[in-house]
Formats: C-alpha cells, structure tokens, sequence
C-alpha cells in the first residue's frame, strides 16, 4: 500500500514554530534586537528593523542518519528559494544576508554541504561541486533550480554560495525541546523548566498561528517575547503560581448529582450564580491537577491551603449558628447561609500562595470541600444533604 502519511511533513511544521522559538531565545540572549517572521520571507527570518539579516530554511528528517548529498532536493529546493529574484538583483550588491540552511540530517563527507558548514568551510569547492551537480544531475524535479543557478555569472554564484551556512545534524523535535530547557536556565529551576516552557511555547503557538493568518503581518518583535518571559517568570516565582490561559475557556452550567451543587441549591443560588460556582469548581480542580503534575506545589502545600480555608470558614458558620440560636426559624437560616455564601462568593481573599490572584482557585477549592461536606453553607447542612439522599431513589 502507498504510504499518504503525513506525520512528517506534520512534524516539520512543529519543528518550523519550535525552531523559530529556539533561534529567536538564542539571539535575544546574544543580544540582538532583530525580530521574527515566519513563512514571510523564508521559512523563519530576522529582521533589523525591517530589512533582513538572516533567512532560514529548515528541513527536518526523522532519522538523523539521513545524509545530505550533492543533489539533494533539501539542498536545491532552498537554492530556487533563494535564486527567485526580481529582474536585475545582485547577489554581490545585496546587503549583508546570512542563508541558513537548517537540517537534522548529515552533510555527506566531501558533498557541497560539508564544505558549507562553519567548520571546514570552503567555498571555491562547494560552488565547484555544486556547478558540476547543476550541469550533470537527471533529476528532472529539480531541473529549474539547476538552470537558474547556472545562468548566474561566476561571480554571482560565489556571492550567493558565500552567504550559505549549512547547520546539519540538528536536535530532533524532542532533543529540541530539551535544548529550549536549557536556554531558560535563567527562567526557573530545573524542576519548573518543563512547566515554564509549556506555559512559553503554549503562547508561542498561538502566537505564530496569528502571524501565519496574515502575510503582511508585522514580524513578532524581541520586546513581545522579552514581555511574555518575564510575565511567565513572574507566575513561577515562590510566592506565586502559574495559571494556565486555557482555564478560562472552561464554562460550565450544571454540576450534576454533586454534594456541593445539593448545598448551594439548599440556599437558593440558581441560574447564572449557580453556573459560576460550578465552573470555578471545575477550573480549580484542573488547575490544581496541573499544578501537582508539574511538580509546582510543595509536598503538603494544598492540603494546607485546605486547612487555612477550613478555618476561615469554621470562624464565620459557627458565629453565625451563634446568632440565629437553635430554635430560628428557616427564613433566618437561610439568610444566614446566603451571607455566608455571599462571603465566599465577594469578600473572601485566601490565596494558596501571595501572588496567586486569581478567586475561582479559592472559591473552587471551597466547593470542592463542600462536595465531600467538610464545610457547608447552611447551618443544618449535614442534616440536610443527608435527608436528600436518603429521599432519592437508588
């Protein structure tokens, strides 16, 4: 059977946005101020400001032994990237420009591409071979590339040949992960690395999908990468904690046969109140899931966080059981409840750690006592709740 996968051609446009994020945490930690487009002018380039210091082309091979050899299409696809030129251009006149051609495969030993490379790097060889590749090679798919090569002049082509860097056996897509780890060294510890560069490359994406939306765009600049670093490196400092974007998208409107659905319905919160509570519920517990997959919190750090919640609580029910005596009536109960609530809903400021601002991780962890009945709202819920199940059909 022919194979139509397109698992590769999948994985080289992740490697494409992963690269450019490599390349561009590179430059910035050299100290450029150029910014970044992609599929613009070359598969990712530079620009300073808007005229073009380096241009890359990436070609990712899944098996790293793959060699690079005189006719290779990775090799002349780039060039009539390279060559297709207006009327008139000068590769010799052209301002400085860098050419990268970016593989993880292997340059053949002796091939045109070895003698690109940074080391043992010759030119006068490389533009010899690739010459004598252009007027000999059959292969019919590559024939334009070879015609417009030839038809430069000698000059030309040593001009072109001269601003091609040949970078083989770069990192596969999860060696480069690795590699981007490293480059955050200053961003976190190495335990929070992997968090910090999923928080990272999670704006990365989105952002690169926004540039790729439009080709006119502006490139994306070294300030906007520079910001984000530093709002990420803030989430992951030690009196705060990050908070995934994708959290928000969760909304949810009804929490099932949940205790903790049960105890608000006991105290009349309904409808848009009601849809609040369950969506805070279900952000805390997946942003708090998240934080215990990353290995964010310290060991007895929510259970805590709990306890600090549970007191705060205690103090308030108790007062207010206090106040409306034994023998009050369920009106007042009920507006003792609802104040309570109303409490936890608006005034209620207890956060897991300093920083960490955000009220659904507080209000969702509260439902979640609430769910298992460790606190309550109305001052006989445990009597209640259990009186509703024992009413329910089994």
């Amino acid at each position: 059977m022919a194979d139509y996968s397109a698992n590769e051609s999948m994985l080289g446009y992740l490697y494409q946005a992963r690269y450019a994020l490599h390349a561009a945490l590179s430059r910035i930690q050299s100290g450029s101020t150029a910014n970044v487009r992609i599929e613009q002018l070359d598969d990712v380039s530079f620009d300073s400001p808007g005229t073009p210091t380096e241009v890359l082309q990436l070609k990712y091979h899944t098996d790293p032994s793959t060699t690079i050899p005189n006719a290779s299409a990775d090799i002349w696809k780039t060039f009539r990237i390279w060559l297709d030129q207006p009327a008139g251009y000068s590769f010799a006149q052209e301002p400085s420009v860098c050419r990268y051609l970016i593989t993880t495969g292997r340059a053949a030993t002796g091939s045109a591409a070895h003698y690109l490379r940074d080391q043992d790097r010759d030119l006068n060889k490389a533009t010899e071979i690739l010459t004598k590749t252009a007027e000999t090679s059959k292969n019919d798919k590559q024939q334009d590339a070879y015609k417009m090569f030839l038809k430069l002049e000698p000059t030309e082509r040593v001009a072109l040949v001269s601003t091609v860097i040949v970078i083989d056996s770069e990192p596969l897509l999860d060696d480069l992960e690795a590699d981007l780890q490293k480059k955050l060294y200053f961003a976190a510890s190495s335990d929070k690395r992997p968090a910090f560069l999923r928080r990272l490359e999670g704006w990365w994406f989105q952002r690169c999908v926004q540039h790729l939306r439009d080709k006119t765009a502006p490139p994306i600049t070294v300030a906007e990468i520079q910001e984000e670093l530093e709002l990420i490196r803030e989430e992951f400092r030690r009196d705060n904690l990050p908070i995934n974007p994708e959290i928000f998208d969760i909304v949810e409107k009804e929490g099932g046969d949940s205790d903790y659905v049960r105890q608000l319905q006991l105290i009349n919160v309904t409808g848009p109140r009601l849809a609040g509570a369950v969506s805070c519920y279900v952000r805390a517990f997946a942003q708090r899931s998240e934080w215990l997959r990353d290995d964010l919190l310290a060991p007895g750090e929510l259970s805590r966080y709990e306890e600090r919640l549970k007191e705060a609580w205690r103090v308030r029910f108790w007062e207010s059981r206090e106040e409306i005596g034994e023998s009050a009536a369920e009106a007042e109960k009920l507006k003792v409840a609802r104040a309570l609530y109303k409490w936890v809903e608006q005034e209620a400021d207890i956060r897991i750690r300093e920083m960490c601002r955000e009220s659904f991780v507080m209000q969702g962890t509260y439902h979640g006592l609430a769910d298992q009945r460790i606190v309550g709202w109305h001052p006989d819920f445990e009597a209640r709740l259990a009186s509703l199940l024992e009413s329910e059909p089994a």
